[in-house]
Order: structure tokens, then sequence, then C-alpha cells
């Protein structure tokens, strides 16, 4: 009885040990693969780092993953010879203000949105508006791109809040427009800043509209001075790198500051609707 007894808690230490294994494997594996994905997401922001601080050239080969030599020359050049500032301050105008516009619109839009609305086209001729290569005719693209998602993420939130705590609040007295914005205005503060970071970032990183419709080279924004790196023969790596960089940081703070709230946002009410 006592040798039975032993074998089978040989068998079942065995067994727990074989169990222990494959879990560790797989923590292992599962590890991997999860550093491999941060490695390839990171690893082009790391060598558009390592490019702005290298003093030679990037196509250099063997390349330089780690560079022997840092300078500061390409930002120097970047911050004299081009007017980065103006642009920056151009690009935060045309992307905080579509944030406000898309948020503002969104919100009441989405609040009250009949089907009718849907086919409804939503266009604008700038030439005839004089909005041409203009910052106002920019933030006016930028925003009616960003805004039907918008409105039907902040719709998604609003269908999820109980219509019973708006009547309650105007039982205890408060209009219909009082208990929106008392009561169920900030219960949506997720959806809101989904909303800001997405209408944000589209004002940010947008292209096509800022290349299309802003010539002047005063009220160009960082995306489309980048490309004023590139000349007819030649491109400026190393400087085109630091000015990506420069452009990069603002984006990643605003999106780090407010990560907790769009994970919220983005597996809460806007997923609903």
């Amino acid at each position: 009885m006592d040798n039975h007894a032993a074998v089978l808690d040989a068998k079942v230490m065995a067994a727990h040990r074989q169990a222990v294994r494959r879990r560790v494997f797989g923590q292992t594996v599962l590890f991997a693969i999860v550093v491999a994905i941060v490695a390839i997401i990171v690893f082009p922001y790391y060598w558009m780092l390592s490019s702005s601080l290298q003093g030679k050239s990037v196509f250099q080969w063997p390349p330089e993953i780690f560079p022997s030599t840092v300078s500061l020359n390409a930002y120097s050049s970047v911050l004299e010879k081009r007017p980065i500032a103006q642009w920056f301050r151009n690009t935060g105008i045309v992307a905080l203000t579509s944030a406000l516009f898309a948020l503002a619109v969104s919100i009441n839009a989405a609040y009250s949105l009949p089907a009718t609305l849907l086919v409804i086209p939503f266009y604008m001729i700038f030439r005839e508006l004089g909005l041409l290569d203009k910052l106002p005719g920019l933030i006016v693209a930028d925003t009616t791109f960003a805004l039907p998602l918008a409105i039907w993420i902040m719709k998604g939130f609003f269908d999820s809040i109980p219509t019973d705590l708006e009547e309650q609040a105007m039982i205890d007295g408060c209009t219909r427009y009082g208990a929106f914005y008392r009561v169920v205005l900030p219960l949506t503060l997720p959806g809101l800043v989904v909303v800001a970071v997405f209408a944000f970032m589209v004002g940010w990183d947008e292209f096509f509209f800022a290349r299309t419709l802003i010539n002047s080279q005063e009220w160009w924004v960082l995306s489309v001075g980048l490309t004023s790196f590139q000349g007819e023969y030649t491109v400026a790596w190393n400087e085109m790198m630091a000015a990506a960089v420069i452009f990069t940081i603002p984006a990643a703070l605003f999106f780090l500051l407010a990560q907790r709230y769009l994970v919220q946002g983005l597996t809460g009410g806007a997923v609903k609707g």
C-alpha cells in the first residue's frame, strides 16, 4: 500500500513538474513574442532618433545601429535654417482647434442625431469662401475629416447612459440642457478624451489637405515642412530625422497624458455604438 502511494505521489509530482515546465515555456515564448513585437514597433522611432544624432550618412554600410559619435548639428541646422517654430505653431493651432471644434460639434450632434442628417452631403468650396492658403480653411477641412467618426463615438457613449438619469435630473428641477451638461456629459469623459485624441492626431498628422490647401511656407504645418528637406537630387536625412523627432514628441506626450482615459473609452461606450 505504501509503495502504491509512493508511486502515485511520484506520478503526481512528475505531472506537476511537467505542467510547470509547460507553463514556464509558454510564458517564455509569449514574452519573447511580446518583446519582438515591441522591438518592431519601437525600432523606427529609435532609428529616427539615432539617425538625427549621427554626423554620418544614414545610408552608410554597414549601418550603425548604435552611433559611434553623437552630434546635435542636425538639430542646430533645423532650428537655424528652417522656420520650425512657425511650423510648430501652425500645427499646434490646427490640431488643437480641430480637436475643440470636433468635440463641440460631435457632442451636440451625437446627442440629437436624426437619421436624415446622414444623407445630407457636407461640402465647402474654399475658393468662394476665401479660405485657401489660410489656417482656418485647414482647420475646417481637418474638422470635417474627423467629425463623422467623432460623432459616432460620442453617440455610442450617449446611448450607453440610461435615460432615467436625465429624467431624474429634470424632475429635480434641471432643464433639458442642464440635465445634459450636468449629468450626462460628465459620464462621457472617456469618450470625450477618445474624440479629443483622435481629432488632435488628425490635425497633427494630416498631410493631404495641408499640402493642397496651403501654399505659403509661412502657413505650413510640420507634416508639410518635413517634405522641404527633400531636394531635387538630395535629401537632408539627418536634418529630416531631427525635425521628425521634434514633430513626434508633443503628440507622444499628449497621447501618454490621455492614455488612461483613452483605454477606458476604447473599451467602454465607444465600442457599444
